[in-house]
């Protein structure tokens, strides 16, 4: 196995392009939550709607859907994180390298962690890693943005668009949930089960899950901006 040829990773029997890469970290994912919250809903256990996605990491099939998608992500994330620290391994860009590979591996890892530590077990992990992910995410997005200066047009502003959408709802979501709580915390059940502290919070929840639907999508489409960008870097390298 060859991980550092400039076409990707290269391997008997197959090659797996930085491309291809690229589109498994925003389709897995997508397509994953997308089916642990759908499973979650159509076979009754959610508690209410809307609610969070890490609720849907439910014992059941959600959670095997939920888990292995988001672990697999998470791998996929830190060998793409990976592979851009050789492609764009040059002098001028070695801060921004640097922000990119830390943030990116940062939060492929803790990807993995939170596909693992789910909310109704390991609650303060979850949260830990959650952050992380958000966090990273966003980091990772706004240096790997920059480390493509030349770049499409279209990709770049989808890009942008993207961070936008993943910021506001990163700031809401967080925002809603500490006022909400720090104005309502003598009303607030404090040793009560998972369930019925969820529960109590569904008022806020009804904000806070739009808003982190938002920060979850915005990411996706920053990866999905990232994929259309190797393209060019993929037609180039079958050109030569």
């Amino acid at each position: 196995m060859n991980p550092e040829s400039k076409a990707g990773i290269q391997s008997t029997p197959f090659n797996l392009s930085d491309r291809s890469l690229a589109r498994i970290g925003w389709l897995l994912p997508l397509v994953t939550v997308t089916c642990s919250m759908g499973v979650h809903l159509i076979s009754g256990n959610a508690r209410d709607v809307p609610f969070f996605i890490s609720e849907s990491d439910y014992p059941g099939i959600e959670r095997w859907i939920f888990t292995t998608g988001l672990a697999l992500t998470g791998v996929v994330l830190c060998i793409l994180s990976y592979r851009f620290r050789n492609m764009f391994d040059t002098s001028e860009q070695i801060t921004k390298l640097r922000i990119s590979h830390t943030s990116g591996m940062t939060t492929g890892i803790s990807l993995v962690v939170l596909a693992f530590a789910n909310m109704y077990d390991y609650l303060v992990l979850h949260c830990v890693a959650s952050i992380f992910v958000f966090g990273g995410g966003l980091i990772w997005g706004s240096s790997t943005h920059f480390l493509f200066d030349i770049t499409r047009k279209a990709a770049k502003k989808l890009r942008r668009v993207g961070l936008v959408m993943a910021l506001f709802g990163f700031v809401i979501m967080n925002l809603i949930i500490v006022l909400y709580v720090a104005f309502n915390r003598s009303n607030l059940t404090q040793n009560g089960s998972l369930q019925f502290r969820l529960d109590e919070l569904q008022p806020v929840i009804d904000f806070a899950a739009p808003a982190e639907y938002l920060l979850f999508l915005g990411l996706i489409i920053t990866m999905a901006s990232i994929d259309w960008d190797l393209k060019e870097n993929e037609a180039s390298h079958s050109s030569d």
